[in-house]
């Protein structure tokens, strides 16, 4: 019946392009996420986490509602 044409496979092949795209996406999510990390780290290390933490806590006991706001903290 039917017989299929097998593609040669080596240097001009359809593998060799499919590899190529398959490494150029894995290496662009690598560098992403290293770029990620290093912004986390340097956000981190300049005490953006501890300001962010602190207005978020403190936002609950400032005002006439302080006693709410406390035992919103507690119950934290």
């Amino acid at each position: 019946m039917w017989r299929r044409r097998r593609c040669p496979e080596g240097p001009g092949g359809e593998e060799s392009g499919q590899s190529s795209v398959e490494y150029a996406l894995v290496l662009g999510a690598f560098l992403a996420l290293v770029l990620a990390l290093g912004l986390v780290w340097r956000v981190v290390g300049q005490g953006g986490l501890q300001r962010a933490s602190e207005r978020a806590a403190s936002h609950a006991i400032e005002g006439d509602a302080a006693v709410d706001g406390m035992r919103d903290l507690v119950l934290f």
